[in-house]
């Protein structure tokens, strides 16, 4: 199942720019080929959100800004994280960008070129170690 942050629960949804502070995600089941939305339990910290994520077997998650933290809690988590550029996109583009490899999937190798938390001071403000 694919994560994606979004800020109303509905199929006309675009990609959320937030990840931990996003309000739900659309979860795209594979076996189904179908949506479901999801509140997300851990608004306001992005690692009990990556957290919560697992506890949902969601085995992917894409995102716009992303901090360390919530990052090392994914991977630690062993999910997949793509990131799918600044800009807003539809549900459809991001599954179908997500099938023809046109993210790129963030690892512990290329992180710091792909994370960036979306604060103004550029720094992660999750409030964790990054253990």
């Amino acid at each position: 199942m694919i994560a994606i942050p979004v800020d109303t629960a509905s199929m006309e949804a675009r990609s959320s720019k937030l990840f931990g502070n996003v309000t739900a995600f659309a979860i795209f089941d594979r076996s189904e080929k179908a949506f479901h939305f999801v509140p997300n339990n851990g608004k306001g910290d992005g690692i009990a959100t990556a957290k919560a994520l697992k506890e949902l077997n969601v085995n992917a998650v894409t995102y716009s800004y992303m901090g360390n933290g919530p990052f090392g809690a994914l991977d630690k988590a062993g999910i997949d994280i793509f990131y799918i550029g600044k800009e807003p996109l539809s549900l459809g583009t991001i599954i179908e960008g997500i099938d023809t490899n046109n993210f790129v999937k963030v690892v512990r190798e290329n992180a710091e070129t792909y994370l960036d938390p979306g604060t103004a001071t550029g720094n992660c403000q999750c409030g964790c170690s990054h253990d």
